[in-house]
């Protein structure tokens, strides 16, 4: 795989125009897509065919910013949320379920500690709370058979506490799960969770990633 400079992805990534195509990623403001064919729409519904039909679920512009952004975190594949806290309830919700537990770092955006310990309670899904700076075995002690991920942040909102990424991939791998990093403040620019063991990565992209929060 080719690798580029941060620089060229923040202008380049997601987005490679044809002949006579936009230079530089259009905005598209439609809310919804025209079809020839309600056949054609059906296909779309029934996922036998690529395509948008309602901005809500998909929009180009937005596929090619996630597109973007996955690039700069050398990422498979990325997509929008309304939110941050939306990003990490999606990552954290499509693997945990009612009866389930997660393992996460005790320093973390108060937004996100509030949706773990509270929001997600109350959906039968359980927490242990661990000091970034834990030991090896506090950190081992946190896990329990029916743990289904790890989640920490690379740069603490607002304590500013670093993630040792390293060692909770390790410890969330040796049993058998993802580690979520939420990547808001240190951005692929600073730091890409991915190169050091991360499963999944988030952002509040209202922060250091658009440059103006």
């Amino acid at each position: 795989m080719q690798h580029y400079r941060p620089e060229t992805l923040c202008v380049q990534g997601g987005y490679t125009p044809g002949n006579g195509e936009p230079r530089q990623i259009p905005i598209v403001q439609s809310t919804t897509f025209k079809y020839a064919t309600s056949q054609d729409m059906g296909k779309l519904f029934d996922l036998e065919a690529n395509g948008y039909f309602y901005s809500r679920l998909q929009n180009p512009t937005c596929d090619y910013v996630a597109a973007k952004i996955a690039a700069l975190e050398g990422g498979t594949a990325a997509m929008l949320t309304s939110s941050g806290q939306a990003a990490n309830f999606f990552a954290l919700f499509n693997i945990a379920t009612c009866g389930d537990h997660i393992v996460s770092s005790s320093s973390i955006y108060g937004g996100t500690f509030n949706l773990i310990a509270v929001t997600m309670a109350k959906m039968g899904i359980q927490v242990t709370f661990v000091s970034p700076d834990c030991s090896d075995e506090e950190l081992e002690a946190a896990f329990r058979p029916n743990t289904k991920a790890v989640f920490g942040e690379t740069i603490a909102n607002p304590a500013l506490t670093v993630l040792d990424i390293e060692r909770f991939a390790a410890a969330a791998h040796a049993h058998g799960v993802p580690l979520i990093v939420d990547n808001t403040f240190a951005t692929p620019v600073g730091c890409r969770p991915f190169d050091w063991g991360a499963d999944i990565v988030t952002h509040s992209t209202t922060k250091y990633m658009d440059g103006h929060g």
